[in-house]
């Protein structure tokens, strides 16, 4: 017959074992959202860099009047 501390003790380490795997995927999710972030943000620069090349070359979209 096993005892109750015993019992509790494996039921303990189950669930430290789930709460320590649900962390790590939130932190695995954190990171790959955190470089989907920076992946993005560079696309966006570089397309604005490219859109601005080409207005850049159609001549002056604004143009101060005094």
């Amino acid at each position: 017959m096993k005892s109750m501390s015993s019992n509790h003790k494996k039921s303990d380490f189950a669930v430290d074992a789930l709460k320590n795997e649900s962390a790590r995927q939130r932190w695995e999710l954190f990171h790959r959202a955190i470089a989907h972030a920076k992946e993005s943000n560079n696309a966006a620069l570089l397309d604005a860099d490219t859109h601005n090349a080409d207005a850049e070359d159609g001549g002056p979209l604004l143009s101060v009047i005094r």
